[in-house]
């Protein structure tokens, strides 16, 4: 403020502080902030809740499958041929590993503040298990499957199991109607493990490659693939958990190629 001596002798009026100038600025970002922060805590409680639902509808059938396969191998067991009863048995392992598969999934979501359960990890068996599961759907595609020898690590199994049966599943439902291939490897980097998953189907747009990690988003294909849009949500998750990234780039012969890196 100018003072009378001020005026007498002509100084000019003091300029006021910096920091007053920007007190109403600072205050609409802070309130931004806010605005925003609310708006992701609403997505996080949406996405767990659908997350909730998604699994107590998966698990009844599970149970029901297992049950089922249970009262079929006491009844009549011992008079099946013995392909039918190897059948039998793999759909009820089939069905228990996905039971856990999805609790786990569940338990993730609801407590992602929760320790890992970190212990050594053989992935060549964790990939035989994924395949397993996945059979019915290679198979109706005529694919292919090209697995390298992977390494042993430590992680929470489950969730990397998880995290591989997601990948290889977005490989199927987006690849070839028939005959596509996967190739799943691995590459041994300064700051750790380096895995690809690399597929054949449309090429996946740059402005794209960030937006199909966000929830519910569809990718290309969409009309003949079916889930919520949820899987590679779920991947990104799992490999932030453990200390990783994941992406996707074109591979040199145009393919699809999803790359995560895990602490070795």
């Amino acid at each position: 403020m100018q003072t009378e001596a001020d005026m007498a002798i002509g100084r000019a009026p003091q300029a006021a502080p910096a920091q007053a100038r920007t007190v109403p600025v600072l205050e609409a970002e802070i309130r931004q902030l806010h605005a925003r922060n609310t708006e992701l805590e609403r997505e996080k409680a949406d996405l767990e809740a659908f997350v909730a639902m998604a699994a107590h509808e998966l698990l009844a059938p599970l149970v029901m499958i297992d049950a089922r396969a249970a009262t079929i191998a006491d009844s009549i067991g011992e008079e099946l041929h013995a392909d039918s009863r190897r059948d039998l048995d793999a759909l009820r392992r089939g069905a228990d590993r996905t039971r856990l598969l999805v609790e786990t999934l569940l338990r993730h979501a609801c407590s992602r503040g929760r320790p890992l359960q970190r212990r050594p990890i053989d992935l060549n068996l964790v990939l035989r298990e994924c395949l397993t599961l996945l059979t019915p759907e290679i198979h109706s595609r005529g694919a292919e499957v090209q697995v390298a020898e992977l390494p042993e690590l430590c992680g929470e199994e489950t969730l990397i199991s998880a995290l591989f049966t997601n990948l290889l599943s977005n490989a199927l439902k987006y690849g070839p109607r028939t005959r596509g291939t996967i190739l799943v490897d691995a590459t041994l980097q300064s700051a750790g493990w380096r895995f690809s998953v690399q597929s054949q189907g449309p090429t996946i747009p740059v402005a794209d490659r960030e937006r199909i990690f966000e929830p519910y988003h569809r990718g290309r294909g969409e009309r003949r693939a079916h889930g919520a849009g949820l899987g590679l949500t779920i991947c990104r998750q799992i490999v932030e958990r453990h200390g990783g990234q994941i992406g996707i780039s074109t591979a040199n012969d145009g393919d699809n190629c999803f790359s995560f890196t895990l602490p070795a």
